[in-house]
């Protein structure tokens, strides 16, 4: 049996790379004093300016989720009420056929437990990565 002894690897290089952040940092320590009040007022005119449009943006979004919001109650509602009305009418259809109100509830029971159980499948989801 050969021994296979353990091959020398070269030592890994390792890369500097300049930060362009960096240098843009050392340079507020060369403007002079005029320079540099005039960067911090740009400055907060900038930022002044990005909290003026983040208030925008809230006030946008609570108009928005206050739309959706009241237009899915609505939707909801209408729901609820078409449920109520089928399961009514679906009592009517059954009485007017004979069966007790025992039998009934238990028909609406069934259906409803049905739908609910019937409804709710787990979905796989495979993710191919190439």
């Amino acid at each position: 049996m050969a021994r296979h002894l353990p091959v020398q690897q070269p030592e890994t290089r390792v890369i500097h790379y300049v930060d362009p952040a960096l240098q843009a940092d050392l340079t507020h320590y060369a403007l002079s004093h005029a320079e540099l009040l005039k960067k911090q007022q740009r400055d907060s005119e900038l930022y002044q300016e990005w909290r003026r449009r983040q208030a925008e943006i809230a006030r946008r979004d609570r108009t928005y989720r206050r739309f959706w919001g009241g237009f899915g109650a609505v939707i909801a509602l209408a729901f609820l009420t078409a449920v109520v009305v089928g399961c009514w009418l679906l009592w009517q259809y059954l009485a007017a056929l004979g069966f007790s109100a025992v039998a009934i509830g238990f028909v609406i029971l069934l259906l409803s437990g049905g739908l609910a159980v019937g409804g709710h499948q787990c979905v796989t989801i495979v993710e191919h990565r190439h």
